[in-house]
């Protein structure tokens, strides 16, 4: 991926360093530029007023080529981060990817449930789905909601920990796009995982006792009015770290690389000979954060897993 977006952005750079007229040029046309101008004013003498605009208008990143979207070499990677219509057929990226990224996870699932079948031992996806389902039951869920209710919102942590993870790997292949990159998408998991946070307490005390087991019991009636307001408060600013933590670190990890990279362009700009010997600098340290970034989807996956089931056994079990 850093390779090819790499060569595309010398391609983008060069012609723009090969096309600039040097300074011997520039004095050379300018006595024809100026007769040219004198004969076509009496004439035409709006043209003048009209070539400028446009001029200035393609100098400002607003001619044509900014219009087909080939205005500058940045466009060619920020694709990762920025939503898009796909193909000409789908009017958002990042909701294709979105549903490719739930697609893999019920084919990966139905490929593990297929591997259990016929009293065989499971193979290699199938136990590493076993694997995974196991660490989330055994460790995440039972150990912060409790073994009743852990194993009735295992389910749902699952699904959580598999979807990030595989849209988060998903935005590494190249022109591909991160959907947990987008704010709406983690507020909409951010939403999911605040529902389920009142669910777990409205289903085991009702609505009236829910609420009421926000505030600690045995708190001294004058911290009342202090405490109600910020335990109402608190309701929403659970979700709202989910929302907010996954959505900046998937957006951060594309931004180091797409700044990375356009450093062969920034540098192709002066000579093309710096293009070339930065190129592998920036390929090396793109490469070394894309690493990174498979560490950090396994991670952001996890920590937004163990924090929903820390926040359903908070109103599942408010005494403790």
């Amino acid at each position: 991926m850093s390779l090819t977006l790499a060569l595309v952005l010398l391609l983008a750079a060069a012609p723009a360093q090969a096309e600039a007229p040097t300074s011997a040029q520039v004095a050379a046309e300018a006595p024809a530029a100026s007769e040219h101008a004198q004969e076509a004013e009496p004439s035409q003498p709006t043209a003048g007023h009209e070539a400028r605009p446009a001029e200035a208008q393609g100098a400002a990143g607003h001619g044509p080529e900014a219009e087909d979207g080939h205005g500058g070499p940045s466009e060619v990677i920020m694709h990762h981060v920025t939503d898009q219509p796909f193909l000409g057929l789908f009017p958002s990226k990042h909701l294709v990817f979105f549903v490719l990224a739930a697609l893999l996870v019920v084919l990966i699932v139905q490929l593990a449930i297929r591997s259990y079948r016929g009293g065989t031992i499971p193979g290699g996806l199938g136990q590493a789905v076993e694997a995974v389902v196991l660490f989330i039951r055994d460790d995440i869920a039972e150990v912060n909601i409790g073994h009743e209710d852990g194993r009735r919102f295992t389910p749902l942590l699952c699904s959580f920990f598999f979807f990030i993870l595989v849209a988060a790997l998903l935005g590494l292949m190249p022109f591909s796009a991160t959907s947990t990159g987008n704010l709406a998408v983690t507020m909409a998991l951010a939403g999911v995982s605040f529902i389920a946070q009142q669910y777990a307490g409205i289903s085991k005390f009702g609505v009236v006792q829910h609420f009421k087991n926000l505030v600690p019991a045995g708190l001294p009636w004058p911290m009342l009015p202090i405490m109600i307001p910020v335990e109402i408060l608190s309701l929403f600013t659970k979700p709202f770290a989910l929302m907010i933590r996954l959505f900046a670190n998937m957006l951060a990890g594309h931004m180091v690389i797409t700044t990375l990279l356009l450093l062969i362009a920034l540098m192709a700009q002066l000579s093309t000979v710096a293009g070339v010997m930065m190129a592998p600098v920036s390929l090396g340290l793109a490469l070394f954060i894309m690493f990174l970034e498979i560490l950090v989807a396994f991670i952001q996956a996890y920590i937004f897993t163990l924090l929903t089931a820390i926040f359903i056994g908070m109103y599942a079990h408010p005494a403790h």
